[in-house]
């Protein structure tokens, strides 16, 4: 995560700072509700959960929904992700799991719905909606595999399977396919989800997240 105030910054000349920060703080949100082990909530077979980077209201974020949390090892998203599937190997976790926190349709039933899918595959892999990006991926911790995220990243992972002779499963929904970088990425979001940043607004308010946000950008 990069600290809120700094999110989405390709959204900035559409959308006023202050949603920014609420749309990025609630998605982030959402996909902890969605991932984060609950006892009373039947949900994906995941064990732990950890952010990494952020400023203070992703902390908090972590804290009030059940997420680790730790600092940003500074070496891009793609050393950062090897530094945690080191650290979940280390831990003794079999698989690595990597989701980005711009997913704001991630519900638990979707991340249930692709680790099935998965089925025990050394790789499973969840594209964008325009089969660029790389919304999920799995991995088996005992196979060496370095990410390729960034543009382009699905294809080059499914190329870089192929090479290494991994087997790979492909799972494609709306749920993780959308993910929010462009102005049109919203558009279609708020088609989907009439109300978005009262609603919004709303879910941080409930996790206690609210008091983060700028002054004044309450539900409208």
């Amino acid at each position: 995560m990069k600290p809120i105030a700094e999110s989405k910054s390709r959204l900035a000349p559409s959308v006023s700072d202050e949603r920014r920060s609420l749309l990025s703080l609630g998605m982030l949100a959402r996909v902890l509700v969605s991932a984060v082990p609950s006892s009373e909530i039947e949900g994906p077979d995941i064990e732990d959960v950890v952010v990494y980077g952020g400023d203070g209201p992703v902390r908090r974020a972590c804290d009030r929904l059940g997420a680790g949390w730790r600092p940003d090892p500074g070496a891009g998203l793609n050393g950062c992700l090897q530094v945690a599937f080191a650290d979940a190997a280390e831990a003794g976790f079999a698989y690595g799991l990597f989701l980005p926190a711009d997913l704001p349709l991630a519900t638990r039933a979707e991340l249930s719905a692709f680790l099935k899918n998965a089925g025990g595959a050394h790789l499973a892999l969840a594209p964008d909606l325009a089969n660029d990006g790389t919304n999920a991926l799995l991995i088996d911790l005992a196979v060496s595999f370095p990410t390729k995220l960034g543009e382009h990243s699905f294809d080059r992972h499914v190329e870089q399977a192929q090479h290494l002779d991994i087997d790979c499963t492909v799972y494609r929904s709306e749920g993780l396919g959308l993910d929010i970088d462009t102005a049109s990425d919203l558009e279609r979001l708020i088609e989907l989800e009439p109300g978005l940043w009262e609603r919004l607004y709303l879910e941080l308010q409930e996790a206690g997240l609210d008091a983060f946000l700028p002054v004044g950008e309450g539900a409208e």
